[in-house]
């Protein structure tokens, strides 16, 4: 199973995101659907099924021994990585507490098969996909305020249509 932890934009910030992205990168690669904007926590790359109940019982753990409020990010910047081919919209600021929720949620992967996350955490969400230059700068900067109240724990499956993400569990955060 290829796994991985997210935020997910509840729909209206996620078609409001889908409309910006339309409007200010028209033409541009290969759009994410906005059923799959995500911001990852932690991929946990190919984990073994039977893996599956013990891993989602540490992340119970987890997030019943955190103080249970909401994260608020502004999603203010576009980037873009060359090696993937990836236009994305992320925070250029973000609390101290989704950085130690990534690195958590990673260790919890890794003690259960998953792969150990390379460099330092940078939350986005993929807009494109199959960019091979840098997307022309957007006439109208992006500005967009998300608040998430829970982490889930996805399944990535290949389809006919291409990938669409399951989720599996959630966790308040």
């Amino acid at each position: 199973m290829r796994l991985f932890f997210a935020l997910v934009p509840d729909t209206a910030s996620a078609t409001a995101i889908g409309a910006w992205r339309d409007r200010q990168l028209p033409g541009q690669s290969r759009p994410v659907p906005l059923g799959n904007l995500h911001i990852t926590l932690a991929f946990l790359g190919e984990v073994n099924s039977h893996r599956l109940e013990r891993l989602c019982h540490d992340a119970d753990v987890l997030a019943e021994g955190s103080a249970q409020s909401i994260i608020t990010l502004h999603l203010d910047q576009l980037g873009y990585w060359p090696r993937p081919g990836v236009c994305w919209l992320g925070p250029s600021q973000w609390p101290e507490r989704l950085d130690d929720l990534s690195t958590r949620l990673g260790a919890i992967g890794v003690a259960h098969g998953g792969k150990r996350s390379r460099g330092k955490y940078q939350p986005h969400i993929t807009l494109l996909r199959s960019c091979r230059e840098p997307p022309p700068a957007p006439l109208n900067a992006p500005a967009f305020d998300l608040q998430f109240d829970s982490f889930s724990l996805f399944q990535s499956r290949q389809g006919k249509r291409g990938v669409r993400y399951e989720p599996l569990a959630d966790w308040s955060l």
